[in-house]
């Protein structure tokens, strides 16, 4: 009887302190000076690229430009350049509108 009651006690106290350890918050890191920048890029093979930036992939040229030029907060995206140098936009799908 003797040997329940301590082993029950000791399981209660484990139970008790895996509930204690899992309430802590985790510990989170964050460098400031991202934070405080907090800029838009594109990045490519583990690189940050600002907007206007070119690169080559194979025979393609992709410029890092606002994905929806019609909104001055878009995000980034690598876009295609054609012969001329001009952006090739990918194409909108058609939605309707109920109001």
């Amino acid at each position: 009887m003797l040997k329940k009651i301590l082993l029950l006690s000791t399981l209660f106290t484990l139970g008790f302190l895996n509930q204690a350890h899992a309430k802590e918050k985790p510990l989170i890191v964050l460098d400031g000076q991202e934070a405080l920048n907090n800029e838009k890029v594109c990045w490519y093979e583990n690189k940050r690229y600002t907007e206007g930036a070119y690169i080559v992939v194979g025979e393609m040229t992709l410029i890092c430009s606002a994905k929806q030029p019609n909104f001055s907060n878009s995000d980034l995206a690598w876009l295609r350049l054609n012969a001329n140098g001009e952006i090739i936009y990918p194409k909108q799908t058609k939605t309707i509108h109920v109001n």
